[in-house]
Formats: C-alpha cells, structure tokens, sequence
C-alpha cells in the first residue's frame, strides 16, 4: 500500500464531499439570505473565492504532511516473524503507539474539516465588516453556516477517513501488533448513529428556521420563499445519501470480516486471527472471538495429541490382528477422536451460568448420536441449551436458548459449535460494555438475534439453526421471547399444561433474504409458574400404527399431556417419551421455575 495512494484516495473523497455538498449549501444559503449591493456582492463573492481557495489547498497540504508522517512512522517499524518475538520492549511500544495513532486518524481528519470551515467563515464576516460595513445579517449568516455544516462534514469525514485507512491495518509491519481492548479508542455504534442523524437533521433544521426568521425580518433575497424551500430540500437529498453510505459501509465492513473468521472457523482453521481495524464494537467484538479461537485452538491441540498417543497404543496392542482389521481400527478411532473433539468444543459452550434466588434452572440434552472413547459413552448432535444471569437497565434478567442447528451428528454439531461461539461473546460482551446493558430487553433481543442472523447468512444458508431465545426478568416475573423455527414454549400453571405461541415465528438464522426482526412476544409469570422449552425431538417419536407400519408420531398435544402427568419433570418427560416408541431426533429441554421472594 502506497503513500500516494491513501492520500488521493482520502483527498479525493473528501475534497469531492466538500464541494458536492456542504460549499453549494453554504454558498446557496449566502444569496438567499442576504439583501446586499452589486458592489458589496462582489466583495463577499472575492472574499468566500479567496479564502475556499487557500484553505481548501491548506487542508490538503495539510493532510499531506499527516500522510507523510503516519507512513514514515510506519516504516520505522521492524517487520516481526507471527509467533516469533523479535522486537524489543522499546521497539513493539513503538509500534503500539503507531497502530493506536491509525485508530485515531479518522477523527483527526474530522476536527481538521472543523477548523477549516471555522477558519474560512470567521476571517470572511469580519473581513467583510472591514471592507464594507458590519452587517447583522452577514452576522447571523455566518454563525447559522458554522452550526449547520460542521456536524455533517464532522461525521462524513470521519467515516470516510476510516473506511480508506482500514488497509494499512493489513499491512506486514502493523497486522501482528497485538493490542489490549483498552488501548483502542471507543467510538461504538450506539453513538456513531446517534451523531449522524443529528448532523443530518440540523442541516435542514438550521437552514428552515432562518430562512423563516429572514422572511419575518423582510431580510431574505427571494420572492417566492417556496422556491428556497424546494431548492433546499432537493440540495439535502445528496449528504442524506452519502451520510448514509458512509455509515452503512462501515457496519458492512465490519459484518463482512466477523463473518470471514467465522467461516474459516467453520472450517476448522483455528489459525485465524481477527483483527480489529476501527473504533466500533467489531474491534471489541474481534478480541472476544481472538479469545474464543485461542481457547479452541488450545483444546484442538490437546485433543489431537491424545488421540496420537491413543493411535500408538492401539497400533501396539493390536500387531496380532491382520492388516483389514488394522485399517478398519484404526478409522473408528479416527472418527470416535473427531467426534470426541467436537464433544469437547461443544461442551464448554453449553453453560448454565444463573445466580438467582428467585428462579430454578435445569437442562437436559440427550443428543442422537452416541460414540465412545477411552471407555466413556458421549453424544454429539446440533441441539444446545445456554443460560446466563445478564443485567440490562439495572435490571436482572435470565437469559435463555435453546437452539436446533440443521443435520445430524457432525453437521448439527458445527452449527451448533458455531451458535454456541456466537452467542458466548454475545453475552461476555454484555456483561463487560455498560452501552450494551443499557438496552431494553426487547432491543437486545431483536438486535442480537438479527446479529446472530446476519453471522449465519455468511453460509449461503447451508447453516441453519431454530431457536427458542428469552429474557426473563427476575424481580417481576416479565418474559420477553422470540421464536424462529422451533417449537413454542410451554408453560405449566395450575397444574394445566398450554403452548405460548409468538406472535411471529421467524425465518432459522442463516436463511437468506428472511425479514428483519421487529416484534417481542412479552408475557407475564405468576409465582410458580414454569416454563418448558424444547427442540423438536421431543416429538420426532418413530411408532408402529395399527397396521403395524413405522410412522412419526405427530400429536402436538401429547407433549402437553406429558408436561401435565410429570408436573414438568425433565428426566420423567424424557422416560415417557422413550416409552412412546424409538427417538429419531436430538432431544433438549430447559426447565424454568419461577419463584419469587415472599414480599411481607
């Protein structure tokens, strides 16, 4: 990546917004605003051609030097070997401080812009007032310029900046600089959104509300106000459209490396690293999943050295047996190891993490297929249940998922392995960032799952998952849940077993071109209520009819029945539907009980 390159790249991109949309509003916004002589219109039109000019020609030599000096810092740096530390202390400070002055760049560019329009607007009125004679309007113009293209210029140029650095974040000298989530600067989505849509509303805010106030003080240079007002609102289609390219590129960006690690991941290479390239919450996102991958590649490398070790004794223990036996003993440890790995990756994501006094929590997973390996009986499958005690506005909350992920044995089990992964830094990133707990239960789970969805689409839908996914709120006993797919939940009241039916069941994360995620089915609990949520499985029971034929049982009510007779006992729900005829389906339950505190 060339120096020259990053600075045409920025100065075109930048310079061409400039003077596509913030110069003709301010200069449109002059003449409608202002009552002036020929002669005096002459001066200001010098006066704004002047000092464009020159800061325009300032700004980019300006950008220039800070180019000039980035990529000179850059090229101080030592390339290092991955894995190999070959930088002292001294040098690999250095080049901290010069990955972190790239994550700050962008926002260098945007004040930049900022004392640019300052520098041009202020010299020009009192320039003008020198030149002429002081004129309230040209006053109030000028200030009434300042506030209203600055925000959008200030956030336009920081996205912009952003999106054209992000290649040198992959440059040999920067990439294997690791940095602490601390060290980058934060600048998260929330606020990013937040910034944008303010600058883009005080663009025509600003200039609607002097337009109005010149026409009540007879000051405006038209006849026909309308005019302006068209004029205006056509100019304003133009930053509405870039302003929000700019942001969207910028979560695409982001979306589209998550989802890359993740599909390499998928793949079993646990040698990708994700690498954080802006301020956003993918930058945070990234470490969670560098950690996540580094904990996978370290169970990996164990695993595979057991079975190397299990391979030899096998191999010594079976020289009498014939080389047909050999190969055949051989491919069944191969595979009961591959299973075992998966075993072994799967299982520390399927958590029950609940500290709560008001509520009882239980699973049950009993997955399809069972292998053995080193004497011990394991099952693997594409079920998987997740709790976790979270808080969101202050408020303790029980997390809840319970997920189907398509196909049997190693398929299920990938997709489960790569929801379970999902999910986990979803929640590690909730209980570490205050901005993610200050959302409303509805919005996190609309905004995780439609995450969750996106990560999934990265398949071309050959990953599909069904959920079950809730919030329930343990002070009050509010549940807030979503379904996609999968089998409602049940709730046992009074003895009496009914399904709580969403209003909207979604498409199975991962299915392309499925709607976006816009309602919460919310209920309330009562004290001992409890609520049973389950897969499929539990009603995929394989039977002989009368005629003595083999069919699936499908008898939605049967399941209530069962719930009812056991008084919502898992391992009792389990042995009955055992009984019913042969399991042809991954099974997973999870049992909540709501039990409140006794108010006195």
């Amino acid at each position: 990546m060339k120096r020259e390159t990053i600075f045409w790249d920025l100065t075109l991109k930048l310079e061409a917004f400039t003077h596509t949309v913030p110069v003709p509003f301010a200069v449109y916004y002059a003449i409608i605003t202002q009552k002036m002589e020929p002669e005096h219109w002459k001066i200001f039109i010098a006066l704004c051609v002047v000092f464009a000019t020159g800061i325009g020609l300032l700004g980019t030599f300006v950008r220039h030097l800070l180019v000039k000096f980035v990529f000179a810092k850059i090229e101080r740096i030592p390339i290092a070997t991955p894995g190999v530390s070959t930088l002292t202390k001294e040098e690999m400070d250095y080049a901290k401080s010069v990955k972190i002055l790239l994550f700050r760049y962008p926002l260098l560019e945007a004040i930049i812009i900022v004392i640019r329009w300052l520098s041009g607007v202020i010299p020009i009125s009192f320039l003008f007032f020198y030149l002429v004679a002081y004129m309230p309007s040209v006053l109030r113009s000028a200030i009434f310029t300042f506030v209203m293209i600055t925000p959008i210029s200030f956030v336009t140029y920081y996205f912009i900046s952003e999106s054209c650095i992000r290649p040198l974040f992959d440059l040999p000298q920067i990439k294997n600089i690791e940095l602490q989530e601390k060290d980058i600067p934060k600048f998260n989505y929330f606020t990013r959104i937040l910034v944008a849509f303010f600058s883009l509303a005080t663009l025509p805010f600003v200039i609607f509300s002097y337009i109005l106030y010149s026409l009540a003080m007879g000051e405006i240079a038209v006849q026909d106000p309308m005019i302006p007002i068209v004029t205006v609102s056509f100019i304003f289609i133009i930053p509405l459209i870039v302003c929000s390219y700019v942001v969207a590129k910028s979560v695409n960006e982001g979306l589209n490396e998550t989802s890359g690690s993740l599909g390499e991941l998928a793949k079993g290479n646990f040698d990708v690293v994700v690498t954080p390239k802006s301020s956003d919450d993918f930058a945070k996102q990234a470490f969670y999943l560098n950690s996540v991958i580094g904990k996978l590649k370290g169970m990996y490398e164990e695993i595979r050295n057991l079975n190397e070790g299990l391979e030899e004794k096998v191999k010594q223990r079976t020289n009498e047996l014939n080389k047909s036996l050999q190969d055949i003993s051989n491919l069944k440890i191969q595979q009961d190891g591959d299973y075992f790995l998966t075993y072994q990756l799967l299982n520390p994501l399927a958590i029950k993490d609940i500290e709560s006094n008001q509520l009882e929590v239980d699973h049950l997973v009993r997955q399809k297929k069972v292998f053995e390996y080193k004497n011990q009986r394991y099952d693997i499958g594409g079920d998987i249940n997740i709790s976790h005690s979270i808080t969101l506005q202050k408020r303790r909350f029980l997390l809840f998922a319970n997920a189907d992920a398509m196909g049997k044995s190693m398929q299920g089990a990938g997709g489960a392995l790569v929801f379970g992964a999902v999910f986990q830094s979803i929640v590690q990133r909730t209980k570490s960032d205050q901005g993610y707990q200050a959302l409303g239960p509805e919005d996190w789970l609309k905004n995780n799952l439609q995450e969750m969805h996106m990560i999934f689409e990265a398949f071309d839908g050959t990953m599909l998952v069904s959920l079950t996914m809730g919030l329930l709120e343990e002070d009050t006993g509010k549940l807030y849940f979503l379904n996609a797919e999968h089998p409602p939940i049940v709730l046992y009241r009074n003895r009496k077993a009914e399904y709580l039916q969403a209003d909207v069941s979604y498409r199975k994360l991962g299915t392309l071109g499925a709607a976006p995620i816009q309602n919460i089915k919310e209920f309330q609990l009562q004290p001992g209520d409890v609520l049973i949520i389950g897969s499929d499985g539990k009603d995929d029971i394989l039977h002989l009819d009368t005629s003595g034929k083999w069919e699936v049982h499908s008898d939605e009510e049967n399941f209530l029945r069962m719930v009812e007779s056991t008084q919502g006992n898992l391992l009792a729900i389990t042995k009955q539907i055992e009984s019913l005829g042969q399991i042809i389906d991954d099974i997973s339950l999870i049992r909540i009980s709501y039990l409140p505190k006794t108010i006195p």
